[in-house]
Parts: C-alpha cells; structure tokens; sequence
C-alpha cells in the first residue's frame, strides 16, 4: 500500500510569541490559556504537534468517538474517510506529528470492528494501514513521523477465537508493518516504543522495534502502564495495593494506589512523581497518571478522593522539569468541572479533554502563558 502524500505543515494554531524557555527555568505555576476547540459540539483532543491539536468532533454530548477532527489556524477541519460512510461510521485521531495523523474508524463496511488508519491533513488523504494477520479490530495509537505504533486483536485457532492483542510498528514511509508480538503499545519516539504486555495483570515494557522488550514494572507494584516516550525518558503509572485504615466496620484494609511514574529504560529507574495535593486549590490527589512526556514536560492527570457527598474528579495535570506538577483545571471555563490532559507537543501546548456537570465532552487546548 502507498501512505498520503506529504504536503505542507498546516498553519499552526497557536501563534508563539517566546522561544521554548530552559527546563531550569521552568515554574510549577506557569499559567495557561484554556481554548474549548468544539464550543457548539461534543469531542476530545488525543494529540497535538506544532501547536495543531487533533482528535474527534462529536454529536452526542457524552459519545467517545465522532469524526475525526485536525484544529488549525484555519479552524477544524473534518478528517472522517469518505470510505467509513454505513450506519455508526466513527473515526478519531489519537496521535500525529507534523503534517501526520494516525488512528482508527469503523462502520459496517469493517463490521464495525476498528481499522487503523493514517491522514495527512485531509479527509481525501484517508488511508489504511496493513494487518499481518486476520483481527477483529486493529488501531494505530501514536506516531513520531518515522514509525507509526497500534496493535491488532488476532484470531487464533478455529478462526473464531480471539487472541490477546499484539504490538504493530507501521513504517511511516512505506507503510511495511512488524509484528512485535503480544502487546499494546501506546506511543513511540526516535525508534523506541512503549506499552503493556500482559503477565496477569498490565506490565509496562519499552521496546527498541524488535520483538525483545524491556519490563520497567516497579518493584512490589501489582499492575503498571508505559504511556509515553521521548525517547529517552517512559511515563505511565503503577499501582500498588497498600494497607489503609477508613471508617469500616472491619478497619484496616487494602486498596489499590495508581501512582504517576517516569522511568529511564529500567524497572531500577522507577521514579514515583505522583503530586499529593493540587496546585489549584489544596486538594488531595488520590491516584495519578502520566500519559505523555515531550521536551521538559509530563502531561497526565490525577483523581481528587471521593466522600459521601463530594464524587472523585479528574484533574489535568502538566509536571515541569522539576516534576513539579500544575493542576491545569484552575484555567478551564468555569461550566467545566473537571479534565484530562492527554498530549503535549515540544512548544509546551497540550490536548485534553474537558467534563460539564451533565457529563458533556469537550476536545481542549492549553496554551502556556510564557
């Protein structure tokens, strides 16, 4: 198969007015400008590079899929195939770098079972990318411009048995797929790729695009997730189950704490980066997680605890140099009550989504305040 053709970088967003500042100058509280990139609709951005954020537009206010959607300058342009048109059609982008997008659609062409799928700024751009074997559904989660990352659920056996999913690493060029083996990866960055394999629970692995990976699980961590990459640092989170004393009848109890991490290629170099309070307003944070890592940035979110009056709200979190963490919900609309920061690009903008009080999903951009 032949990818989209390259053409010119969209126009960027978001117009920069000071040069990337030195991590050692970095602030915990740098503030942020929040945009609602779908201010008349339901959506969530998955991705930004370049200042150009990329996600879905939706019209069921709570939906998790829609039309995938590229934020420009210009406005939002629709990126949803012409070819996923039947009854249910979906498609959303969940990463890109430059003028390249990748993700996944289905409609009752593919019955509705998800494809990967690759963009080049434009719906007419729209292509496929290749499985090395039959699935009942395959995705492509992240891209650096060289390598495209996803993975596939295969059948096995009978032809009707599902196996567990595998890791594919697409050539951004080409097109030509690896098979890693058993596996999730969720991002990719200077020919490493990061994600799960499963061993009873989620354990986070790096790879180095063959099919030998490196486990990074934390010592006495009962499940872990690599999220992201740039290469040289990993981010996701683990979690531990720790003995807890709550007002219960049966007093001392475990419970399980998913805490952000970042890791340097091992499981020794486990670093636990997990903020206690928020920045915002003193809140305690209960779990946290980190989803992606560009430049001295770290962009994940963390959950506020739950009482019996008050429900557990997601707060978006960016960690500087320092993993010093900023809780970006103080910058959202006041009608938002909470959010998740899912993508930052190497300028520090960041991609997320943000919650009404009725559950309303909207696609949102923090721009930083340099």
């Amino acid at each position: 198969m032949s990818l989209p053709t390259r053409t010119a970088t969209t126009r960027t967003l978001f117009a920069f007015t000071a040069a990337l500042l030195a991590a050692t100058n970095l602030c915990a509280q740098t503030a942020y400008t929040a945009v609602d990139l779908t201010p008349n609709a339901s959506g969530a951005a998955s991705a930004v590079s370049g200042g150009v954020a990329a996600g879905y537009t939706g019209s069921v206010p709570a939906a998790f899929t829609g039309r995938a959607t590229l934020w420009t300058g210009d406005g939002a342009i629709d990126l949803h195939p012409a070819f996923l048109a039947g009854a249910g059609a979906r498609s959303a982008v969940q990463g890109s770098a430059a003028d390249l997008q990748v993700g996944s659609g289905a409609d009752v062409s593919t019955l509705n079972r998800l494809v990967a799928l690759v963009w080049r700024n434009s719906a007419a751009s729209a292509a496929q990318l290749p499985t090395p074997f039959a699935n009942a559904g395959a995705q492509a989660t992240a891209t650096d411009g060289v390598q495209i990352v996803g993975s596939a659920t295969p059948y096995i056996r009978d032809g009707t048995t599902l196996g567990p999913a595998r890791a594919l690493v697409w050539d951004a060029a080409s097109g030509a797929v690896t098979d890693l083996g058993e596996g999730t990866p969720f991002d990719v960055r200077a020919g490493q790729q990061v994600g799960i394999v499963f061993r009873n629970l989620a354990t986070a692995v790096v790879w180095q695009s063959t099919r030998n990976y490196t486990q990074l699980h934390p010592r006495n961590a009962v499940v872990s997730y690599a999220n992201g990459t740039d290469g040289v640092r990993q981010v996701g989170y683990a979690g531990f189950d720790l003995r807890v004393r709550e007002e219960a009848t049966r007093g001392n109890k475990e419970k399980r704490f998913n805490f952000a991490h970042v890791w340097t290629g091992t499981a020794a170099s486990a670093l636990n980066i997990h903020p206690s309070t928020s920045s915002a307003d003193g809140a305690l944070l209960e779990h946290s997680y980190a989803q992606k890592v560009r430049g001295p940035w770290i962009v994940g979110h963390a959950t506020t605890k739950a009482t019996a009056t008050t429900p557990a709200r997601f707060r978006a979190l960016v960690w500087n140099a320092n993993y010093e963490a900023t809780d970006l919900n103080a910058f959202l609309p006041p009608e938002f009550i909470h959010a998740q920061a899912v993508a930052i690009d190497e300028a520090g903008n960041i991609a997320g989504v943000m919650w009404k009080a009725d559950g309303t999903r909207h696609a949102v951009a923090w721009l930083p305040n340099f």
